[in-house]
C-alpha cells in the first residue's frame, strides 16, 4: 500500500480510537447526569415532604397558640402607658371597658348581676408605644363568656369620638381579639387589600367582605390569601 495512504489510514484510526473513547466518556458523563437527576428528584421531593411537615406543624401550634388565648382581648385608646402599674391598669380597664359593657348586658336581660372585679380580669398589661400618653393593653379575662358580651355590647355601651378623616363618628376604644402574631400580620394583609371593605375576626378566625359582595369569605390556613379564597367563588359566578 502506498505510505501516504497508510500514513491515513493510521491518522483516521487514531481519530476513530479517539472518538470511542469520547463517546464512552459521554455516555458515562450522561449517566452521571441520569444519577444526579434522579438523585435531585428525590431530594425536590423530600425538601417538598418536609416543607408541608413544617408548614403542617406551623399550622398546628399557631392554631394552639390562639387558642389559649381564646378569653384574651387588646384595648387601644386607654390612658395608660408601659410605665403603668398592673392594679392600675386592671382597675382602669374595669371601670372604663368591663362595667359599662356589664350594665348594658343586664339592661338587655342577658345577665342578672355580676362578679366584682376579681373575679372578671385575671390580669392585665401593657405593651410597647410609640405614644407617649396611651399604650396597647392585653386582659386576660376570667372566661370567653366575659369576652363575648364586651364584643356584644362595645357599640352601645362605650362612647366615640368623631373621626375627622371620614366625617363619622367612631368608637374612642378599639377592641380586638388578642391574635398570635401570625394570625396579626395575615389580618392587617388582607386588611390592607384594596378588594375588601370589612375585615374582623371571631375566636381567632379571620373574616371578611370584598366590593360589591355580601359573601363572608373565612381564612382557614396561613396560606389563604384574598385572592385563594375570593377566586373559587368568582369562577363560579
Amino acid at each position: 500500500m502506498d505510505p501516504t495512504m497508510n500514513t491515513i489510514m493510521d491518522k483516521l484510526h487514531a481519530i476513530s480510537c479517539q472518538m470511542g473513547e469520547m463517546l464512552a466518556k459521554q455516555d458515562k458523563q450522561e449517566a452521571a447526569t441520569n444519577d444526579l437527576k434522579v438523585q435531585l428528584s428525590e431530594l425536590t421531593k423530600q425538601n417538598k415532604d418536609l416543607a408541608y411537615t413544617i408548614s403542617s406543624q406551623a399550622e398546628r401550634i399557631n392554631n394552639c397558640e390562639q387558642a389559649l388565648r381564646a378569653s384574651f382581648i387588646r384595648i387601644v385608646g386607654l390612658t395608660v402607658t408601659r410605665e403603668t402599674p398592673s392594679k392600675d391598669i386592671i382597675n382602669c380597664v374595669h371601670s372604663t371597658i368591663i362595667l359599662p359593657v356589664l350594665e348594658a348586658a343586664k339592661a338587655a336581660g342577658e345577665i342578672d348581676a355580676f362578679p366584682s372585679q376579681r373575679f372578671l380580669i385575671e390580669s392585665a398589661f401593657a405593651i410597647p408605644s410609640k405614644s407617649t400618653t396611651s399604650a396597647p393593653v392585653i386582659v386576660k379575662l376570667s372566661s370567653a363568656s366575659i369576652k363575648s358580651l364586651i364584643f356584644q355590647h362595645k357599640k352601645e355601651a362605650l362612647p366615640s369620638t368623631s373621626d375627622p378623616v371620614a366625617d363619622r363618628p367612631r368608637p374612642k376604644y378599639g377592641i380586638y381579639e388578642d391574635l398570635t402574631p401570625a394570625n396579626l400580620s395575615q389580618f392587617r394583609t388582607i386588611s390592607e387589600d384594596q378588594r375588601t371593605t370589612a375585615v374582623w375576626t371571631y375566636n381567632g378566625q379571620i373574616k371578611f367582605r370584598i366590593r360589591d359582595s355580601e359573601t363572608i369569605f373565612k381564612v382557614r390556613s396561613l396560606s389563604d390569601t384574598v385572592e385563594s379564597l375570593i377566586m373559587p367563588k368568582q369562577s363560579a359566578t
